[in-house]
């Protein structure tokens, strides 16, 4: 791919080269040369980068899950409100969206129940972009009461993260669905 770039580049300068003389195509080939090092030296560093930014996300999203599962399961509606952005939301499923501010009273109205809460996740991909990234995949979150079935429900979840200012990776934009919602209570 980067191979025919490089071609396509060049082509102009080719084109160029063929209406000089002999010394001169010889000057301009041994130039383009030269440029064309100096492009593909650039390229190479730039993929490099490029890696290390997905790499730096994808483990900042690696703890922002992981921190926000642990939350979860501790039924600590602070501790997942911890993991967005100040300006950070979150969509549930049939509900406006709820502003960092209200997310820990979401999820405590939840947690109130008096049941045990657990909660798997399932990243099935995560592109990254300069300062955001986005993951997705699937989850299945149980609530056990004592003497009852074990009520399980899955879906599908959307993760926008956001680099902040001082470095540290937020969560911007939450959204989930049901597969099997769960039951009226």
């Amino acid at each position: 791919m980067m191979r025919a770039r490089s071609t396509w580049l060049a082509l102009p300068a080719l084109i160029l080269i063929a209406a000089c003389g002999e010394s001169e195509r010889a000057e301009m080939a041994e130039e383009i040369q030269e440029k064309a090092a100096v492009a593909a030296k650039t390229a190479e560093k730039m993929m490099d980068v490029k890696d290390e930014w997905v790499a730096e996300a994808t483990k900042a999203n690696d703890a922002i899950e992981a921190a926000f599962i642990k939350a979860y399961d501790a039924e600590d509606g602070a501790g997942i409100a911890e993991q967005f952005a100040p300006d950070g939301t979150i969509a549930p499923p049939g509900m406006a969206s709820i502003k960092q501010s209200g997310v820990a009273a979401y999820y405590d109205a939840q947690f109130s129940s008096g049941a045990d809460f657990s909660l798997t996740v399932d990243r099935e991909g995560i592109v990254v972009s300069g300062d955001m990234s986005v993951a997705w995949g699937s989850f299945i979150a149980t609530m056990a009461m004592e003497g009852a079935d074990p009520v399980v429900t899955d879906g599908r979840y959307g993760v926008v993260s956001k680099r902040q200012a001082d470095g540290s990776w937020k969560i911007y934009r939450h959204m989930f669905n049901y597969i099997n919602p769960p039951p009226e209570m």
